[in-house]
């Protein structure tokens, strides 16, 4: 028997989203996803497909007739499966609440408190799913995201967790090697001298090297950086083993702060619109949990000691 050669099953929600409401703005703001990754979803379908789907035009979109018979079939089918979900959901008499983060705000502060968080919700199953990609179908299969930005999300309610200040950070090895960035004089200007440790640019809304340089009056170092960093907990781990300066979010490296791994050589940039914000959809079905697990999670922050 040949094996089943199915199309990319992430595309099929926004797809279906797409083709009903004939817009890739209106599905964008069903889904909580962004625009682009409709469109993007959009044409790796077409392209698997090896046809169009979609007539593109000013006032929206229009199927063809390729795409109205798969819309018929992929509408039978998610119809189908949720029916089957509902079903099975009912039968296990257990809510489970999926909490979307990224990677370093996962580790960093999610983590040491899950269990506090399963003690409080005994009743609640929980599960976490972590990409530093915001604008993907991650948030669109969570219940509670926890996101970077502004907390303009259309089609959210958002409550911000922490303001924005980042700083440079690195380790007392590293400080002991450069012992001139104990210098009480030292500003800004000194950092592109030394070796800054770089995260790759997944996500445009948080702060790298060259603008936080820009914004404090210093021109960013001309050369590439060498080594990018897929994840903030990868890039703190290169931090804390003495390879370079990091950029440090206030909130995530408090306790390695703290506990003396990590020491901030610079003040912190702040941005007080900008920052982590827990987030979920209007009208959600389990919005009054939803509502509880949010006033927990701002209880635990508020009981930070300060850095």
């Amino acid at each position: 028997m040949s094996k089943r050669r199915y199309p990319p099953i992430g595309c099929l929600i926004p797809f279906e989203a797409a083709a009903r409401l004939g817009s890739m703005s209106a599905a964008a703001r069903e889904l909580g996803i962004s625009q682009p990754a409709i469109s993007r979803h959009l044409q790796l379908l077409e392209a698997d497909l090896g046809q169009a789907l979609f007539q593109r035009n000013r006032r929206g979109l229009s199927l063809t007739a390729a795409g109205r018979d798969y819309r018929d079939a992929v509408t039978l089918g998610l119809e189908s499966i949720a029916r089957a979900t509902a079903i099975l959901r009912a039968q296990g008499g257990d809510q489970t609440i999926r909490i979307a983060a990224n990677f370093g705000f996962a580790q960093q502060w999610l983590m040491p408190r899950f269990g506090r968080l399963r003690a409080t919700y005994p009743n609640l199953f929980f599960r976490l799913l972590t990409s530093d990609q915001d604008d993907d179908l991650t948030l669109a299969n969570s219940d509670l995201a926890i996101r970077f930005g502004t907390g303009d999300w259309p089609g959210w309610q958002s409550v911000q967790l922490f303001e924005e200040e980042v700083f440079p950070i690195c380790s007392p090895a590293y400080l002991d090697e450069r012992p001139h960035l104990r210098d009480p004089e030292i500003t800004a200007a000194d950092l592109p001298e030394e070796r800054l440790l770089h995260m790759d640019e997944v996500n445009a809304r948080w702060l790298e090297w060259s603008t936080w340089l820009r914004l404090q009056g210093v021109k960013p170092p001309a050369a590439k950086a060498q080594l990018l960093y897929s994840t903030y907990p990868l890039l703190l781990q290169a931090t804390l083993a003495g390879e370079g300066v990091a950029l440090g979010w206030r909130g995530l490296v408090d306790p390695l702060l703290q506990a003396g791994s990590l020491i901030q050589i610079l003040p912190g940039l702040h941005r007080p619109e900008h920052g982590y914000f827990v987030s979920y959809r209007n009208r959600h079905p389990a919005e009054k949990v939803l509502r509880d697990i949010v006033g927990w999670l701002l209880a635990e922050m508020r009981q930070e000691p300060a850095a």
